[in-house]
């Protein structure tokens, strides 16, 4: 039980199990049935409620060490290291399971021989494909001899042949292990587990063998008639009626048509074929086969009676009872839209950006942050780098103790009657710590002394007084000093001034103070503060925008790799649209960010030049929507380069440093350095080709304006008084930077500070680059624009055109192999070769693909396919991986051009009008293309406002979409918090917006349990019978081809080696019969018995060959073709009543081992 505040929900619900040694028990159940949930029960992980389990006789509550030591889990998401090899996973794991060192690689290389990565034995795990990885993941569970294996889903994301090869292994080890399965495949189930538990909502509904659950609520047996010109279905359904009364009408189809068939009525099962081999022509049936109840209809049918909800009805049919169909969707006008409004689409493409941006709010945040606070920093730099404040200090008392300390002092007298006022002198420099010595003569006084200390000299103070008296009787009094000490002038002066005010008075006393003049502290002159603002301006300026502009490959670089950008223009969207689009946005979100940036000038317009110099604010905004204008269609060309957001988003921050702060920068410098010389003309031709990019222009252009703007500001954004008092100085000449300021003095030389036009051609403004930035986003845009439309992929079509005649010889050699074709593959070519030399059109067919083929290098990877879709019609495309089938989906699709051939819809065709081609198609791929940031609810408004619905229509068929899909619970929620399987309901139902007549869907129900599965199959099932829409699948699940497809066709090696229906390929490809035999239980461990059925089979049943022997069940594969239905049925009825069988299962070849005929001759081919 797991609890979240106030609420709480029972995961796993009083389930009691056993599992026993030597089998393979399969766990199946919806998403969140609680299968998950129970594995980490049991490996110890969570830690139950209440309950308990024992493993081997441990409990894992008690002895939860001990009854890990045994395990292994495959858990069901990989967990592996990238930079680790495939082996020295297995090492790890083996060691810590207890393997001895020297046993360490006989270890792994036995379980690499058992899950078929011997190849791959020294491969990093980054380099492995999804299937290998899942497969090293179960080879981790088994490694070190782990005797209870708990597998969860380890076989999901593989082709068929790939699952058979893991269900080998699984079946080989099986025998002295305990195996617990978990997987949405059912058959899969039926393949390997010898019991199989179902759960739902927690608990466990029914738990046995294949055999017995398909007895106790399968549906019995199919009977499959493929049906000729001359079918006569009365007569046939006559014939099935006299042997089985209950019998029933399944399925019908064009050339096929199938009945169910009560399972009780086996023993009739042989006349009735007998009868219908007798009569098989009679009665119009070309051929017919028969298919037991599957592990799909089981599950469905427990979900049934285990009245699970979910399973069985959308979210809102739980709560109102209604049941929404395709019908009641598109109503009486299903049709798409022939012509959708382009203001429409803007606004659906405008209306996504603004609720991305609102959901990635950090981004917008970053967005307008980051640039100001660079800006900021850039002119905070430039404020106290050329500061023109007035300077002011507090005033100071000189005093000779408190400011200097240790000091040393004379006093030189001759005159008796001076003694009085030398005495005086005395006391006042012992009263100021003073060191009074008397001397004989002061010159050689101080002569001695800086010889004796040279560095005490320097470094103190020293005074002293010298008393005379002339023959007139003026007195003549000199202070002496030491020049290096600051203020030793005045304060020898106010220390002999004092002596003689005391002398006079006896009382009196001087005080000394010294205020200081306002000071400019302007050491720089106008040049050089231009240069300083140029270097940091063209380091900060391109880096804040350049941030900002590399923030807009985000969004386009992830709708581009999921894609999302191909599903919305493949509604109609021009491409032009789409980028103008997203381009209004991104601009407008730049805007604010550069008007954001004004503010930081406005805040520091008291120190510098922007609040001073009127033009220069205009300009750096002007410049600035400039760069955006160019350097964001810029960023949309990068985003062709790079599949990851991060990384495109580092590559333009990293281009905008080298381009625009590291060459401008040095560009700069240089051209300071050679100022005035010839070589500077050179170079700034030179560097002309440079402003191609927009970095570039804008570094230049700013660095520039900024030089101009501090240049023509300087005088006026002196202080008037300062200014004022440095002209008015009788020191001031043509050499102080200043001089150009003084008007009164600068006008007479003519040499006053001239202003000059910031937005000039010359090499020091910003007009040319201006200019540049202009024509540069012109320039991107054509690129753009032109790498989207035809032009572009003409040229692409003639080049790839000439590469393939140079390529074709070796090509040649490679491809020409000595294939039989099949005669409906020929059939096939031929009718549409007929069509197309009589219809111009595709004469009614919903598709018509002509010869379409695609070469990649020195292969080909579709060759020359041809075949039609009817309306209304389901067309299977199977293949292992690298058969062909993505590469025809993203040709039809208009991902990617084809090499050659065409494919025609509704008189438009992929090569001459792709954009109309491509607005009649659904496509649902193999990934989902969700934008994360959306909600499902967005998603299906933005791709119906694309396909033209509005208003009250669009949010109508939305919501019905939802309820449809059972999304109601979800609809609101961002698809990045989706589940696997609501993803790929979304996903379908993006497909199906505005019906359009042609869906094509890649693996739609990859990953989806079966009940979820069966809900997208019934919606893909009633969008071809309410709206006429012809439906291409691709799919690694045999069950989901039986289920839809009217036809199909296996691919290998880029083209069709069968094609037909269901019935018709196994009729024609089929190898026999399956025959599974159960014994009762009391016989199951009689080996004399068992002996003796083994050998009456042997005896009377040829062609008869034992594939599997467990636990009381016998599984025969019958492929000798003269052995007839009604005789097998017949025999079997026989055998049951001599040996007294539980009961027997007799089905035709499956379609997936047909698939994996044709599978190994692709692999053969590789």
């Amino acid at each position: 039980e797991f609890r979240s505040g106030l609420t709480s929900k029972v995961a796993v619900n009083d389930v009691s199990l056993n599992i026993y040694q030597g089998q393979i028990t399969a766990l199946l159940g919806h998403n969140g049935a609680g299968k998950t949930t129970t594995i980490n029960i049991l490996t110890g992980l969570y830690t139950p409620t209440s309950g308990s389990a024992s493993i081997n006789g441990l409990d894992i509550l008690t002895d939860t060490v001990r009854a890990r030591r045994g395990l292994g889990v495959c858990p069901q998401h990989n967990v592996l290291y990238d930079t680790l090899t495939v082996e020295e996973h297995l090492k790890i794991y083996a060691a810590m399971k207890g393997v001895l060192w020297r046993n360490l690689n006989e270890e792994v290389t036995q379980v690499l021989n058992i899950v078929k990565l011997a190849e791959k034995r020294t491969e990093l795990i980054k380099n492995l494909s999804g299937g290998m990885k899942r497969k090293l993941s179960l080879g981790i569970a088994i490694v070190g001899g782990s005797k209870v294996l708990f597998l969860d889903e380890p076989t999901s994301g593989m082709d068929v042949e790939a699952r058979r090869s893991v269900w080998d292994a699984l079946l080989e080890i099986r025998h002295n292990r305990t195996i617990i399965l978990t997987t949405h495949y059912m058959e899969e189930a039926d393949i390997l587990g010898d019991r199989i538990a179902i759960m739902a909502e927690g608990e466990i509904q029914c738990c046995g063998s294949p055999m017995f659950l398909k007895q106790k609520f399968g549906t019995g047996y199919h009977l499959h008639v493929v049906k000729d010109s001359n079918f006569e279905f009365e007569n046939l359904f006559s014939l099935l009626k006299k042997y089985i009364p209950e019998v029933k009408i399944g399925s019908e189809l064009e050339k096929e048509i199938s009945f169910s068939l009560s399972s009780n009525s086996g023993s009739e099962f042989g006349d009735m074929f007998e009868e219908l081999e007798n009569r098989k022509q009679k009665l119009g049936v070309t051929s017919f086969g028969v298919t037991i109840t599957t592990m799909e209809d089981v599950f469905l049918n427990v979900a049934n009676l285990s009245d699970v909800k979910y399973k069985l009805r959308s979210e809102s049919e739980q709560s109102n009872g209604v049941h929404i169909t395709m019908e009641d969707v598109y109503g009486d006008s299903p049709g798409l839209r022939p012509h959708p409004k382009l203001h429409l689409q803007f606004l659906g493409l405008v209306l996504k950006r603004i609720h991305y941006s609102k959901r990635h709010w950090s981004i917008l945040v970053a967005q307008l942050a980051i640039p100001f606070l660079l800006t900021c920093l850039c002119l905070y730099v430039l404020t106290n780098s050329g500061s023109k404040n007035r300077i002011t200090y507090d005033p100071l008392k000189l005093d000779i103790s408190s400011v200097y300390g240790d000091t040393d002092g004379f006093i030189y007298n001759k005159k008796p009657q001076l003694s009085q006022m030398a005495e005086t002198l005395r006391k006042i420099l012992k009263q100021n710590d003073v060191n009074v010595n008397d001397v004989e003569n002061p010159t050689h006084y101080i002569l001695d002394y800086g010889k004796k200390d040279i560095a005490k000299y320097l470094k103190n103070i020293m005074v002293g007084g010298a008393f005379d008296q002339y023959t007139n009787g003026t007195l003549n009094l000199t202070a002496w000093y030491n020049g290096e000490p600051y203020h030793a002038i005045p304060m020898s002066l106010l220390l002999m001034h004092s002596a003689v005010l005391k002398y006079i008075t006896n009382t009196g006393s001087i005080s000394l103070i010294n205020e200081p003049l306002p000071q400019l502290l302007q050491f720089f002159s106008d040049e050089t503060m231009s240069i300083m603002s140029r270097i940091v301006s063209i380091v900060f300026m391109p880096l804040a925008l350049g941030f900002l502009s590399a923030s807009f490959v985000l969004v386009p670089i992830h709708e581009r790799t999921s894609k999302s950008k191909l599903l919305q223009l493949m509604t109609g969207v021009p491409a032009v649209l789409y980028w103008i689009a997203m381009f209004v946005w991104d601009y407008l979100v730049y805007m604010v960010s550069s008007i954001l940036l004004i503010i930081p000038f406005a805040i520091f317009a008291h120190y510098v030049f922007f609040g001073v110099h009127s033009n220069a604010m205009g300009t750096a905004l002007l410049m600035m929507l400039l760069y955006g204008w160019a350097s964001i269609p810029f960023s949309y060309l990068i985003v062709f380069l790079f599949k990851k957001g991060n990384t495109g988003f580092s590559a333009v921050v990293g281009f905008c440093t080298l381009v625009g702060v590291g060459a401008g920068s040095t560009m700069k410098s240089i051209e300071f350095a050679l100022s005035g010389t010839s070589a500077i003309n050179k170079i700034n031709k030179a560097v002309w080709s440079l402003r191609i990019f927009p970095t570039f222009s804008f570094a230049q252009g700013i660095s520039n304006l900024f030089g101009l703007a501090f240049s023509n500001s300087f005088c006026e954004s002196l202080p008037p008084e300062d200014l004022e008092f440095n002209c008015n100085s009788p020191t001031m000449n043509e050499y102080n930077p200043l001089f150009k300021c003084c008007k009164n003095v600068c006008q007479i030389q003519d040499k006053c500070l001239v202003q000059k036009d910031l937005i000039t051609w010359d090499a020091g403004g910003c007009g040319r680059d201006l200019l540049f930035l202009f024509i540069d986003g012109c320039i991107y845009f054509v690129i753009l624009f032109l790498i989207e439309t035809r032009f572009m992929a003409a040229f692409s079509r003639a080049s790839k055109a000439y590469m393939l005649r140079v390529r074709k010889s070796m090509v040649g050699q490679i491809m020409e192999e000595n294939i039989v074709e099949d005669s409906d593959v020929l059939a096939e070519e031929e009718r549409i070769r007929n069509l197309r030399a009589t219809h111009p059109g595709t004469n009614g067919e919903a598709l018509v693909v002509s010869e379409l083929t695609k070469v990649y290098r020195n292969f080909y990877a579709v060759k020359q396919l041809t075949f039609g879709i009817h309306p209304e019609e389901c067309f299977g495309l199977l293949g292992v991986n690298g058969a062909g089938k993505t590469t025809t989906f993203r040709m039809l699709t208009g991902d990617t051009f084809p090499t050659d051939g065409n494919a025609i819809m509704s008189s438009s065709s992929i090569r001459t009008d792709l954009k109309r081609f491509q607005s009649h198609l659904g496509y649902c791929p193999q990934f989902d293309a969700l934008i994360d940031r959306l909600t499902g609810r967005e998603m299906l408004s933005l791709f119906a406002r694309l396909r033209g619905l509005t208003g009250y229509e669009l949010q109508e068929r939305v919501d019905k979409l939802i309820k449809m899909t059972d999304l109601t619970a979800h609809a609101d929620k961002q698809t990045q918090f989706y589940s696997g399987g609501n993803k790929r309901k979304l996903s379908v139902a993006l497909s199906l917006i505005g019906s359009p007549p042609l869906i094509l869907l890649d693996e739609p129900t990859a990953g989806v349990d079966p009940v979820s599965r069966r809900k997208i199959w019934n919606i893909l099932s009633q969008a071809r019978n309410n709206t006429g829409a012809a439906v291409i699948l691709t799919t690694h699940s045999m069950e989901e081809s039986e289920a839809l497809c009217n036809r199909l066709a296996i691919m290998v090696n880029g083209r069709f080696r069968c094609l037909g229906s269901i019935q018709q390929l196994k009729s024609k490809y089929g190898q026999g019969y399956t025959v599974i035999i159960k014994m009762k239980r009391e016989y199951q461990d009689n080996q004399e018995v068992l002996n003796k059925i083994k050998t009456y089979v042997q005896s009377n049943l040829a062609g008869a060959n034992l594939k599997d022997d467990h636990q009381g069940m016998l599984q025969y594969h019958v492929v000798d073709p003269s052995i007839t239905l009604s005789y097998l049925f017949k025999f079997m009825t026989n055998m049951k009543n001599q040996y007294d069988l539980e009961d027997y299962l007799i089905s035709d070849t499956s379609l997936e081992q047909i698939f994996l005929t044709f599978a190994r001759a692709q692999r053969i081919s590789r």
